[in-house]
C-alpha cells in the first residue's frame, strides 16, 4: 500500500493535508480535544485520544484526496456506486473515531444506557479499542480507494 501511495500524483498530497485538517477540526472541537469555550469536557483527555485523532484524520484526508482523473468516457455506474460506498465508510470511520476520542460521560447515548459510572468504568476503557476499529475501517477503505483509483485512472481496455 505504501508503494501505491508514493505513486499518487503530487497534487494529491496538498488535498490530503487540507482534508485531514478539516477532519481533525471536525472531530476535535466537539470532543474538546481542541479546547474551545463552546464545548466542555469534565474528563481529562488521554494521550491515546490525540494519537487516534491524528491517525484517523490522516487516513480520512488521504481517502478524500484520492480522486481518479476525469475520464473522456462516462464513468460506469458500478464505479460510481463503489466510490459512494467508500465515502460512506469514510464518514462512518470518522464517526467511530469521534466516539473513540470523545468524553465518555458527555456521550448521552452511553450515559443513558449504562449511567455515568458505567460510562467511566465500562465505556472509557473500551474507547481505545473503538479507535482501533476506526483505524481498521479507514485502512480498509483506503485500500479499496487505491484499487478503485487504479481501475479508474488506468482502465483495462475491453
Amino acid at each position: 500500500m505504501v508503494k501505491e501511495l508514493l505513486e499518487l500524483p503530487r497534487a494529491t498530497w496538498p488535498r490530503a493535508v487540507l482534508f485531514a485538517g478539516i477532519a481533525a477540526v471536525l472531530i476535535a472541537i466537539p470532543s474538546d480535544l481542541i479546547d474551545t469555550p463552546i464545548f466542555g469536557r469534565p474528563v481529562a483527555v488521554r494521550w491515546i485520544d490525540y494519537v487516534i485523532l491524528a491517525v484517523t484524520s490522516a487516513l480520512m484526508g488521504l481517502i478524500f484526496a484520492i480522486r481518479p482523473q476525469p475520464a473522456e468516457e462516462p464513468v460506469s455506474e458500478e464505479l460510481a456506486v463503489t466510490v459512494d460506498r467508500q465515502g460512506t465508510r469514510t464518514i462512518w470511520g470518522g464517526f467511530v473515531s469521534f466516539l473513540a476520542v470523545g468524553c465518555p460521560v458527555c456521550n448521552q447515548a452511553v450515559v443513558a444506557l449504562v449511567g455515568v459510572s458505567g460510562a467511566l468504568s465500562w465505556w472509557a476503557p473500551v474507547q481505545p479499542v473503538i479507535g482501533l476499529l476506526a483505524v481498521g475501517l479507514l485502512l480498509y477503505t483506503l485500500r479499496k480507494r487505491l484499487n478503485t483509483y487504479k481501475l479508474a485512472a488506468c482502465p483495462v481496455p475491453a
